[in-house]
């Protein structure tokens, strides 16, 4: 899938986007994306497939991830548990949204 900027993108777990378009769109490397793959904080659909396609739910936590990476300049090395960590953030504040707890932004 050729993404542009005039492209509209489900995110959701029913969207899939490749590899290459994780890296268009994410901000970080192949390297570092494989880097994620490797030591397990990014998984592909279904493995065991030649090219690998990613839920696209993902993207909005690799946007994260680049953006701190780049703010904080952070090695790669701590990436993978970056990328765990706002995800674990982001299925408490869905957990605490569907409690309607309001969270405070202080």
């Amino acid at each position: 899938m050729e993404l542009d900027s005039n492209t509209l993108l489900w995110l959701d777990e029913h969207h899939e986007i490749s590899l290459d378009d994780l890296r268009d769109l994410s901000g970080l490397t192949l390297d570092e994306l494989n880097y994620l793959i490797e030591h397990g904080a990014l998984t592909p659909s279904d493995a065991s497939r030649q090219s690998w396609l990613f839920s696209s739910q993902h993207l909005v936590s690799l946007r994260s991830l680049s953006r701190l990476k780049v703010d904080f300049d952070l090695e790669s090395e701590v990436l993978p548990l970056m990328l765990c960590l706002i995800d674990r953030i982001h299925n408490l504040e869905l957990l605490l949204e569907k409690s309607n707890v309001k969270i405070s932004n202080q």
